[in-house]
């Protein structure tokens, strides 16, 4: 038996079935150099020239295929640390394009894997505040066994971890804001529970834990159907996928003719977020700028804006649609008195995703603010109009950009970031389906989502919005392409759904977390003295290039001029855990 294994970083991507270079077999060797509290990672490539099955853990794990080779890998490191490391499989999940590449952190304790085709692991750990040692020596010890043979250690693989004397908040506790929206409708139908039923709270919790351990800040609360019109799902028969997200909160007409809001679901999600710490904001969605007036429909005859209320008739024991504007603020007005008895209203946006009409935009606007006359409705925006930008980038008080416009824009980025901190509101930027790079997408460079909090940084913004986390195609781990070109793989979630009920992570989700993390290292900066502008001449410029060179060619694209190699973020951070403990 013969076994080849390298050592890679946590931004490495390994593509299935294709020859790897010698350069990459030649890493034997690895050195981190971390924080305390710091979640990291890197990853082992394992490659044998026999069919061999791969065990993780102290179970006597077999195939289907019986009694053959097998090898058994066990991390060996100090016994007060082992409950904060883990080991694991990484999955293969097709890009756009049909290759498999390496993505999803699987549970799986055992996997068969094919004579001379290369195998991830991937190894995670946070050192504890409690550490006090300077070093940490992780060893991977290799077991192989035959038949039923003794079982023998052939190889241990040794990783060494420096830790310094710096001690990273939490990232609940960071000021990184984070909003990925959530959409809990698709999470019911992925695993083909009742909405709102008992399983489908339990599915919401869990996935709402795993969103909370990354610092998200915001609350998504969806408040009518359809409000994307299902992202124009029904216009896809190509891996047909049901993405509509329904309202959450039930409406009744008693037989008197009164419309009667049962607050109960949304006060149920509200409350579980809160509960995980994401407490900052509560945007909602479906009331300001719903998508496909024209294609999908406006069941409302006198307003333009496409709000879809379903209601039950208690009068004709039948199903209906809010259908006109009086009715309309009847429920708005309702809604938003129900949030300021809760105590909540300090907390919510109207919520408008891309607006393009300034016109229109200001007429719902008017009427809107219409339905709380006592109180004052805060708006938030996410933009790439050109027209819209110009006319209400500043009658709104939170605001995301698109990439294309963050680059556009950098000249003014100061000036606006003062202007919503005086507003109390949150300037971020974002990704969608464009631009092409830097983004998210299972095709993109892993590294790219480790950049997101490094660009936050460098534009001087508040944190970064997309409008995914886990929003998945009919059958995301077989088809993850949806919509392509429009579309590419990865666009629609950042984790997997997990036979278990549980997200499967990804190594796009731990790189975004690693990226934010070194956001807050940027930050520990700055409070031992060191200027903004230094910062940036000294370290992001070397990596992501001059601003003054950042360039927008169209609404939909940039041209950057970053780094890919993760040496030289590594030793940038090396660099800046050094200073902060001289200056300790």
């Amino acid at each position: 038996m013969n076994i080849k294994y390298a050592l890679l970083d946590s931004s490495y991507k390994h593509i299935k079935y294709s020859d790897v270079p010698k350069t990459i077999w030649g890493k034997k060797d690895m050195e981190i150099t971390i924080a305390k509290q710091e979640k990291f990672a890197f990853q082992l490539m394992l490659n044998c020239n026999e069919e061999i099955y791969y065990s993780l853990d102290k179970n006597n794990n077999l195939s289907w295929k019986g009694i053959k080779n097998r090898l058994r890998l066990e991390l060996n490191l100090d016994k007060k640390l082992e409950e904060y490391f883990n080991i694991a499989f990484l999955g293969y999940i097709k890009d756009d394009t049909g290759i498999l590449v390496s993505d999803p952190i699987l549970r799986e304790p055992g996997l068969l894997i094919e004579e001379g085709i290369s195998q991830m692991i991937w190894i995670e750990g946070v050192v504890p505040s409690s550490w006090e040692n300077k070093n940490i020596d992780i060893n991977i010890d290799i077991y192989s066994q035959c038949g039923f043979g003794d079982e023998e250690k052939i190889k241990t693989v040794k990783v060494k971890v420096n830790v310094m004397d710096i001690c990273l908040s939490p990232l609940n506790k960071s000021d990184f804001y984070l909003d990925l929206w959530q959409h809990p409708s698709n999470w019911a139908r992925m695993y083909k529970v009742p909405l709102w039923s008992k399983a489908h709270w339990d599915i919401i919790k869990i996935y709402l834990e795993e969103l909370a351990s990354m610092g998200e800040k915001v609350i998504t609360a969806i408040v009518s159907d359809f409000p994307w019109a299902g992202q124009s799902c029904y216009k896809f028969s190509k891996n047909a996928s049901n993405l509509f997200e329904h309202n959450m909160i039930k409406i009744i007409k008693n037989k008197n003719g009164k419309l009667l809001c049962d607050f109960s679901i949304l006060d149920r999600y509200i409350e579980i977020c809160i509960k995980l710490g994401i407490d900052e904001e509560i945007d909602l969605f479906g009331l300001l700028g719903n998508w496909d007036a024209f294609d999908f429909g406006n069941p409302i005859k006198d307003y333009k804006d496409p709000i879809r209320l379903n209601y039950y008739d208690e009068g004709s024991e039948t199903f209906k649609y809010i259908s006109t504007k009086k009715e309309l603020k009847v429920y708005i007005t309702s809604l938003f008195n129900h949030l300021i008895e809760k105590g909540w209203w300090n907390k919510v946006y109207v919520m408008s995703d891309e607006p393009n009409n300034p016109d229109l935009f200001n007429e719902y606007v008017e009427f809107i603010n219409s339905c709380s006359k006592e109180h004052k409705v805060f708006y938030k925006t996410a933009v790439h109009d050109k027209k819209f930008m110009k006319e209400f980038s500043k009658k709104v008080d939170s605001l995301s950009l698109s990439a294309p416009f963050t680059i556009s824009s950098l000249n003014n980025l100061y000036e606006m970031k003062k202007y919503f901190d005086e507003k109390l509101g949150k300037f971020t930027w974002y990704v969608c389906c464009f631009p092409q790079r830097p983004n998210n997408f299972i095709s993109s460079p892993f590294i790219e989502n480790r950049l997101i909090g490094w660009f936050t940084y460098y534009f001087g913004l508040d944190g970064f919005l997309r409008w995914d986390y886990a929003i998945w195609p009919d059958d995301p781990w077989n088809e993850p392409s949806y919509k392509f070109p429009s579309w590419k793989a990865g666009d629609m979630f950042f984790v997997y759904p997990g036979k278990d009920l549980k997200p499967v992570r990804s190594v796009r989700w731990e790189n975004l977390r690693f990226g934010i993390q070194d956001y807050q290292l940027f930050k520990l900066l700055e409070e031992k003295g060191f200027s903004k502008k230094e910062i940036e001449e000294k370290f992001m410029e070397k990596a992501l290039g001059k601003k003054e060179e950042m360039k927008a060619p169209c609404d939909r694209s940039v041209d950057l001029n970053y780094k890919l190699e993760y040496d030289l973020y590594n030793e940038i951070r090396k660099i800046i855990m050094e200073k902060l403990i001289c200056f300790s």
